[in-house]
């Protein structure tokens, strides 16, 4: 499931997404969790934002991001996998859309 720059994985499918965003130069500003239910999704109280800490070079940004979710989607998978059948939502920005959304 996609929409712009959020796409909705399965929890160990998140994990690795966010490791290739990070590799690949995107930040990371947050996700989401949901659970399927009766044809719609029903969110659950599960989600993380990153944020850019001042003038923070890209470069650190988009590792910190990566780093911060990683360690946040780890910790959290046990707990995911109580709830159910869940996606992850995360979204991502590169530099230069991430420049746009300050405007």
């Amino acid at each position: 499931m996609a929409s712009n720059n959020e796409v909705a994985w399965r929890p160990t499918q998140a994990v690795q997404a966010v490791q290739w965003l990070g590799l690949h130069g995107y930040a990371v500003l947050g996700t989401d969790v949901f659970l399927p239910k009766e044809g719609s999704f029903q969110s659950l109280p599960y989600f993380q934002n990153v944020e850019r800490i001042g003038a923070e070079e890209w470069g650190l940004f988009v590792a910190r991001s990566a780093a911060e979710t990683l360690a946040y989607l780890k910790t959290c998978l046990p707990t995911f996998s109580e709830e159910g059948d869940v996606y992850v939502i995360v979204t991502w920005v590169s530099e230069e859309e991430f420049r746009n959304l300050r405007l």
